[in-house]
């Protein structure tokens, strides 16, 4: 009996192991490089962000960097939290947020660009 459990004790150190050496840790370097812009719950401190018109979890899109960000749905809401950005929608039609400041976007009108000015 000692060395069937001694057998199934090291099987099962070994299957362990092995999958150990093809797991990454969380901590781990990746290779492909951050994305300027995020979705989160709210509007973080510094950014430019638009606010989803379909409310969920994480309905802020945070942007990161100064210029153009590309985008394609509808957003609702704005938050300058330092920069002042303006919204560009699909027909030609434009929303402009000053810093430190926010307003209510055209819902209804697909928005295709966020460009922040630094």
């Amino acid at each position: 009996m000692p060395n069937r459990l001694a057998k199934a004790l090291a099987c099962a150190t070994m299957a362990a192991s092995a999958i150990g050496l093809f797991a990454a840790p969380s901590q781990a370097a990746s290779t492909v490089p951050a994305l300027p812009t995020y979705w989160s719950y709210g509007c973080d401190y510094g950014h430019a962000c638009i606010r989803h018109r379909i409310p969920t979890a994480n309905s802020y899109w945070n942007v990161e960097h100064c210029g153009d960000s590309g985008i394609r749905d509808y957003y609702d809401y704005a938050i300058a939290y330092g920069n002042g950005f303006t919204v560009y929608y699909q027909n030609g039609k434009w929303d402009y947020v000053a810093p430190w400041s926010q307003r209510t976007l055209d819902g209804t009108n697909l928005a295709t660009m966020v460009r922040v000015y630094c």
